[in-house]
Order: structure tokens, then sequence, then C-alpha cells
């Protein structure tokens, strides 16, 4: 399998020139410290809060000069193009990471691109996740990362040469939120998602303008239908690892009747 990455400073994007039907696609992102005002040096053991008031003293940070990341700034600019589906990925002055937390320690996404087989459907999937840090670690027990959104597309349209038919593309500029975006492609209708986690535990994503509130289950399938529809079924699951979550999909797949019948039903593509 080779894979080429870019890198517009915060996000980085993966795509497939050769790659095997069993093989699954998966990056992760390993932030250095220069680029994100990130130090070791500062991680503490307290218990992360996040509140209005550090809201506020955040945009306060984003709107002073003398607050702002020249690291991440000069890493961004150096690696400007138009790019990002379905919204542009748009460069911001962004401050020290260390200002708020210094424990930030990367984010990525998990998935398979190839399309994972149902009877003679094909499901792609995609999961965004956190490495464990200050801001998550009272809730995710001993696990080195947490998920903290998970969708699964019904699609008849998987391009083996290029993957042109789904992207991905995960950002932590909004420090201490998170955020990623993607789609996965039919032959005839598209899958937009955006995602993203706040720093006090909130989380939602939008996919094709329907609101998902992440908080009653992170796991979102999709199912597009023949008249140009949409279908949704969301999930409730517990805090998961992405190598968990890839094995809790698989097992749905194979075992779960609920989502078998979902993505087989008659009038699904």
């Amino acid at each position: 399998m080779v894979l080429y990455t870019a890198s517009l400073g915060n996000v980085i994007f993966i795509t497939s020139a050769i790659m095997n039907r069993s093989i699954i696609s998966a990056f992760l992102i390993i932030m250095v410290s220069f680029s994100f005002g990130c130090n070791d040096s500062k991680k503490t053991d307290n218990t992360f809060e996040w509140n209005l008031d550090r809201e506020r003293e955040h945009n306060a940070n984003r709107n002073d000069s003398t607050k702002i990341s020249q690291g991440s700034w000069e890493a961004d600019i150096g690696n400007i193009t138009i790019s990002g589906e379905p919204l542009i990925n748009g460069i911001f002055p962004v401050p020290e990471y260390s200002l708020l937390d210094s424990t930030f320690n990367g984010m990525g996404s998990w998935g398979d691109w190839t399309g994972i087989d149902l009877e003679s459907k094909k499901i792609v999937y995609h999961s965004i996740y956190v490495n464990r840090n200050n801001l998550n670690k009272a809730f995710i027990e001993d696990k080195e990362n947490e998920v903290f959104f998970a969708i699964a597309v019904l699609t008849d349209s998987v391009d083996q040469q290029w993957f042109s038919h789904t992207s991905l593309s995960v950002s932590s500029r909004n420090y201490p939120h998170f955020a990623g975006q993607g789609f996965v492609k039919t032959k005839t209708n598209k899958v937009d998602f955006v995602s993203f986690l706040t720093a006090d535990r909130n989380a939602y994503a939008i996919v094709n303008m329907r609101l998902f509130d992440l908080r009653i289950g992170r796991l979102v399938l999709i199912a597009p239908q023949k008249d140009g529809t949409l279908r949704s079924l969301q999930l409730d699951s517990p805090v998961m690892s992405y190598e968990e979550m890839d094995a809790h999909i698989k097992l749905l797949l194979k075992q779960d009747e609920e989502v078998i019948r979902f993505f087989t039903q008659a009038n699904n593509i």
C-alpha cells in the first residue's frame, strides 16, 4: 500500500494510489511541538475544566497578536492550497496551544476506504479520534485515544485505483476543540459530513444538513436511496478507541440484525 499525504498546516489529507481491498486505510497525525505551540515540560495531571469564561479567554487569545503561535502560522502559510471538502480549509492565526493546556498529543482517523462487503453491498466507513490528553483522560479510562465520530456509508461506487469516491481531513487548529470532515460518493449522490468535539465534551456532526447530537451515539449509518433521498441510523456506543470502533463496526455488519437490515433494504441503492 502506498499512501500520499499532503499537509495544509493543521489539516492532513490522505489518498491512496495502490491499495488492496482487504487493507484498511488509516493515518495518524503526528504533531510536532513547534507547529502546535505545545511544550511537554508543562504537562500536568490537573483535571481539565472548560466553561464560558475559558471560552472567552480563548477568544481573547485569538484576537491578541502577542498570543499567536508563530510556529503554527509559519507551518500553515507555507502550505497554502485551496482544498477541503465539503468546506474549504481556511488558514487563520491561532494562539499557542499551551496557553490553555500543554498536553495535546495529536489526532487522526481510521477507516476502510475500499468498502466492507455486506451481501452485494459496499460499506465505506471513517472514524475521527483524539489521542489521550488532559482534556479527555478522565473520560476514556486507560485508552490511548477516543473516537468522537464514526460514519459508515452505503455506496455503489468505489474507485479502486485513485479512491476518489471518498476523502477525509482532520484539524486541531481550533484547539481545545477538534474537527474533521469528508465525503463518500455514490454513482448519483454524495454524502458530505462535518463533525466536531468541543472542550466541554459536546460533540456534533452534520451530514448533508442533518444534525446529529453525538452525545447520544457516536456512530452514524447512512443509506442512500434509489430515489435520491437518504436514511440514517444513529447508534449508541461507549467511548471507544479507533481500534475498538473498527472491530465494533465489522462485528455489527456481520451479526447485528438491525444494522444488516438497514443496509440491505430493497429501496437502498
